[in-house]
């Protein structure tokens, strides 16, 4: 899970965050491994905002390993929703790095399904692309655009083989300008972005919608 703390999400719109964020952790379950990240100018420098790898208990219908995997998805889920907490009420960064974030997500060593979150305007503001300006992402530059991030952040075409990414954008008062790249030109760019490193793009909207609870 990736939040944005950049200085394009006040906090208010973090907020308005909360209930899909804390609806993936109370989700958590054994056989789960959990990471949330910030989202900000050292993306892929700063440490993890939390880590939990809940075992999988094995199903021999005992009492005993039923109250330790109760015991222990309890204690993760609160330490989880607290990291999110604080991790919500955090940003001002100046700059949004996004790409960075895919440099973090490895495959997972016991084979298990890989789902990304993204918590953010999903607008990359490094000088790499800097998406809030006007003309930076066009239907008809994207084919040029992805080979170059490849290379710059060294993707292989199997770097997020199998994964699902969920992208919930932040909402757009009324009366307020839109984003400098529209949100239709976004969600083809993060097609072929994601699609070009094997993962698939799921959802591209301002809430889960139900869409990951219903997977």
């Amino acid at each position: 899970m990736f939040i944005d703390q950049s200085a394009s999400i006040d906090r208010d719109q973090r907020r308005q965050w909360q209930n899909d964020a804390t609806g993936l952790v109370r989700g958590l379950r054994d056989g789960w491994s959990v990471s949330i990240y910030g989202i900000h100018d050292h993306t892929l420098e700063a440490a993890p905002l939390f880590e939990v790898d809940v075992p999988i208990f094995a199903s021999d219908g005992t009492s005993k390993t039923a109250v330790a995997r109760n015991a222990a998805i309890q204690t993760a889920r609160q330490s989880a929703l607290a990291a999110l907490e604080k991790a919500l009420d955090v940003g001002g960064a100046a700059r949004t790095d996004i790409f960075s974030a895919l440099d973090r997500v490895y495959p997972d060593p016991q084979g298990r399904p890989t789902t990304i979150v993204f918590f953010s305007d999903m607008l990359n503001s490094t000088p790499e692309l800097n998406m809030e300006r006007a003309g930076s992402v066009t239907l008809q530059n994207i084919g040029a655009l992805i080979p170059s991030l490849a290379r710059r952040h060294l993707w292989r075409k199997d770097s997020l083989a199998g994964s699902e990414v969920y992208c919930v954008l932040n909402s757009i008062e009324i009366g307020r300008n839109g984003p400098t790249v529209d949100r239709r030109v976004q969600r083809v760019f993060y097609e072929n972005l994601f699609g070009a490193l094997s993962a698939k793009l799921a959802r591209y909207e301002t809430s889960l919608g139900g869409a990951y609870a219903a997977r």
